[in-house]
This record gives C-alpha cells, structure tokens and sequence, in this order.
C-alpha cells in the first residue's frame, strides 16, 4: 500500500512497461493509488523505459479552488498550509530516454508525468485528464528536461504542458488537441520570477506548433524570456478571449492567445470555428 508501506513501483533502465489498452475494447490495466501523498506511484531508475497501454490513476480528480484561495486570499494562509494538503506524483523520471504513449493518466494533484532531468522524452498518444489543483495541476511537468510532447488529447488540467523555466530545458508540443477544459492557461512555461532566481529566463527554447486549443483560457504563457527563443506557429484556436487589458509588461498576440515577455515568433496561426490553415 502507498499509504502504509510507502509503495512505489520502481521500473529499472531499459523496461517496458505494457498493457492492451485499446486492443479488442480492452481499458487496459488499472494502477492507482488512493493517497494523496504519492510522491510518485512509478519511479523511473534509467534511461530508456517505455511505459504503454495504461491506465495511471492518481487520489485526487479535483481543482480545490477553495483550498487555494484559503492560501492565497484574504485569508492568507500562505505556502505551508497550501503544502499541508499532500500532493501526488503520477510518473517520475531524471534520466534520458522516457516514453510514454498510449495510457489514460488522471487525478494526479501536482503532476501526472513529471520530467525532472533528461533528454529525449517522447509524450504520445495519451489521454492526460484531471490534474488539476489549483497552484499545481500540471499534466506533462519539465524541469531540467527535453521532450517531444505529440498527439495528446488534454483536458480538465490546469497547465496540461508546464516547465519551471530553467535554461537548460525545452519542449516541442505538436498535433495536441486540448479540449474545452482547463483551470488555467494550456501550455506554459515559468520564468525567472516564478523560480526567484533573479532572470527573466524562460527556458531553453519552446516549438508550439499545430495544436488545436478549444478551452476559452489562454493558450499559451511564456512568463518570461526563452534563452533560445520560441516559435508559435499553425495552431487552431476557435475562440477569441475578449477584453484583454495588457500588463505594460507583457506582450499578447493580436488575437490575445499567447502571453510572453519576449524573443517569441508568433506566425500562421488559425482563429474561429470555421479557421483554416494550410499545413
């Protein structure tokens, strides 16, 4: 049990770690935990693991608005009460190599696949739903990482893409589609202010290319500078978020779907329901 006997299902460098989900109708195999404090539920302990055709399920589904703003608002309660409700890890890894395609991965509180540390992650053809509490809620998590996040179907996180905006990380998110849930902005990246690190830098680099974006929140954030640059770029965006007062801080696209602080290409990108583009 994760609650009693600190469970974590280690998988060493090299392995598989497979189900049937979708061969013959089959779900695919279940493994959750029920604690909110799994930090994670697998641990990844090398390079090269290939995890597929499974059902990842984390303790808490829910959004905690209210647990939030207890920490954050009149109340102010502040970080250690925020943290004094456990969080929840779904997937961990801090070394090269890690795919993962093919699984439903939900209910994780902080991250459902969390990408510590290595190069050439491939994230594809999974359905990332539900991780979501408010502060957190983070569906593919970067920090000292790389990763190829393709052919995802996202919704009902609050960042279904999030890196904390170190310089040596980066990702290219391609062929998504994000459904029409989500607590926050789609895609971010954090900069130097989240971190306190005195920078404005928000990662190494960012490709944010043909992805369709059907929640009404903003799409993309780059809350601060990528050391490399970013390109936006053939993305689908039904909606257009109206009344936007920009910070003098920060720059929106015309249509008000990316925010970023700079060295950003924004180009080619496709706005309303009957939008096209050609590929």
């Amino acid at each position: 049990m994760v609650m009693l006997e600190k469970l974590v299902l280690h998988v060493p460098g090299g392995v598989t770690l497979a189900s049937d989900r979708g061969n013959n109708g089959s779900p695919g195999a279940l493994l959750f935990s029920d604690e909110f404090r799994t930090q994670p539920l697998i641990d990844i302990g090398g390079p090269n693991v290939r995890i597929t055709g499974l059902r990842i399920q984390g303790p808490d589904p829910r959004s905690r608005l209210q647990h939030h703003e207890r920490c954050n608002g009149p109340e102010h309660l502040g970080e250690k009460y925020y943290y004094a409700f456990p969080v929840a890890d779904g997937i961990r890894m801090e070394y090269d190599g890690l795919e993962v395609d093919n699984c439903e991965v939900s209910a994780w509180s902080q991250t459902a696949i969390f990408l510590v540390k290595g190069h050439g992650h491939h994230i594809h053809h999974n359905y990332i739903h539900h991780n979501q509490r408010d502060g957190l809620g983070y569906g593919v998590g970067l920090d000292q990482s790389e990763a190829l996040i393709d052919f995802n179907l996202f919704n009902f996180n609050r960042h279904s893409i999030a890196g904390t905006g170190r310089p040596n990380s980066g990702y290219e998110a391609c062929h998504n589609v994000q459904m029409e849930e989500s607590l926050s902005h789609c895609f971010d990246m954090h900069g130097g202010e989240d971190r306190k690190d005195g920078t404005t830098i928000a990662g190494g680099w960012i490709n944010i290319h043909h992805n369709f974006f059907g929640s009404r929140q903003h799409a993309i954030a780059i809350r601060g500078i990528p050391v490399r640059g970013a390109v936006i770029t053939r993305n689908w965006i039904p909606y257009r978020r109206p009344n936007i007062t920009p910070d003098d801080n920060i720059s929106y696209s015309s249509d008000a779907f990316v925010r970023t602080l700079g060295y950003t290409r924004i180009f080619d990108n496709a706005f309303g329901a009957g939008s096209v583009y050609q590929p």
